[in-house]
């Protein structure tokens, strides 16, 4: 059900994080090192710091992923940033006035652009490697060289930004997403299920907000019968994008990375969902991946409900939701019923319960994936203090003590 074969970084995104972070190394070290250097910089050096902010701001650009840049901009931008390493000779005056343009277009980006909260940090380290880029063309007078070395701390400020609001992370494919972010003034854990093209189910800290795949395509996330914590289903395309939080109008995106091969699982919009994502955070939280199999009807369960049948000893009602587990599950209470002469009948006073909502006067007896876990034993105490500090918020499961157990 899930891309095994895909577990790594994409090769082509982590050369582009190198060489971003090559390309800031060397242009914003020059640019600090400068006010200090005695003489006008040499063509040869000239060429490889213009070079590296030109590579450097394109990389940037293929970074963003910048669909919310204009497409008049993106070409300007590529175009301020190819002309200083054709150029030879200085050209003081043409360079500050390039300066001065890149200087507003970093101020006005926040107020005009529609891109994610990172757009702002991407604009910055744009701009600031054609600052920088024009400024070696300038003589080192004192006003340059202040200027340039304000850029080069703007890169690397910039850098920073983009690196702790985790742009450039790019989680591992076929694995399900488990990470913590910051929003409205707080932390908001995020886990995301199957984390493959197609509907994925996200379960967040229960704290009112809306999550989607872009900007106007916010759903609430919601809580759930017999759950804890908040629960949306999105729609996640194939490869790397972004998942939009919302919080009282306060913002923020989770780099997702889906891949290219779609969940061959069950509907992870159905019942079961939460179930499985029970399941999938208690692995993760062991430090293995989070490909599980899905719920299913084990033989200790089924010998479990035949018990729970002779027990009753007389009729009572079945309620069940649409999951599989639950009709394997009627199809086996059934049959011992039948076997011992009690009859299933709606209404009953004893309900046994295999998913969905009993009747609130009824005498309702869970079956064992409903309820709670031991949590008494050594094992079990450590899977509660785990998700208590890792996820809080999140209740302890049948599913994610199996699966914390291995």
């Amino acid at each position: 059900m899930h891309n095994h074969g895909a577990v790594g970084l994409p090769l082509g995104f982590t050369l582009l994080r190198l060489i971003l972070l090559g390309a800031v190394t060397v242009v914003a070290g020059w640019a600090l090192v400068r006010p200090f250097a005695p003489t006008t910089s040499g063509l040869s050096t000239r060429r490889v710091v213009t070079g590296s902010a030109g590579i450097g701001g394109v990389v940037v650009l293929l970074i963003a992923e910048a669909s919310w840049l204009p497409p008049l901009a993106a070409v300007a931008l590529i175009g301020l940033l190819a002309v200083p390493p054709a150029v030879r000779a200085e050209r003081p005056v043409l360079g500050r006035l390039v300066v001065a343009v890149a200087v507003l277009a970093t101020v006005a980006a926040g107020t005009w652009f529609s891109g994610p909260p990172s757009s702002f940090a991407y604009i910055t380290l744009m701009a600031a490697f054609v600052g920088v880029s024009w400024l070696v063309l300038c003589p080192p007078t004192a006003t340059v060289r202040v200027v340039g070395a304000a850029l080069g701390v703007t890169l690397l400020a910039g850098l920073g930004q983009v690196t702790i609001a985790g742009q450039l992370a790019t989680p591992a494919t076929g694995d399900p997403l488990l990470t913590r972010v910051a929003l409205g003034g707080g932390t908001v854990d995020v886990l995301v299920v199957p984390h493959m093209p197609g509907w994925n189910v996200v379960q967040t800290t229960d704290t009112p907000l809306s999550v989607g795949n872009a900007p106007n395509a916010l759903v609430p996330a919601l809580p759930r019968d017999g759950t804890t914590g908040r629960w949306a289903l999105v729609w996640l395309p194939e490869g790397r994008s972004d998942l939009w939080l919302d919080r009282s109008g306060t913002r923020t995106t989770v780099p997702v990375n889906t891949g290219t091969v779609a969940w061959s699982g069950p509907d992870v919009r159905g019942p079961e969902g939460p179930d499985y994502a029970s399941a999938v955070l208690a692995a993760k939280l062991t430090g293995k991946r989070g490909d599980l199999p899905w719920p299913g009807l084990t033989d200790s369960d089924a010998a479990a409900l035949r018990a729970e049948v002779a027990s009753i000893g007389g009729p009572f009602a079945v309620v069940a939701d649409g999951s599989r587990r639950a009709a394997e599950a009627a199809e086996v209470v059934r049959d011992e019923a039948a076997r011992l002469g009690f009859a299933v009948t709606p209404g009953a006073p004893e309900v046994l319960v295999l998913g969905g909502t009993p009747p609130p006067d009824a005498r309702s007896r869970l079956a064992p994936w409903l309820t709670p876990p031991d949590l008494t034993t050594p094992e079990g105490s450590r899977y509660a203090r785990t998700l208590s500090a890792a996820f809080p918020g999140a209740t302890p499961s049948r599913a994610g003590l199996a699966a914390w157990s291995g």
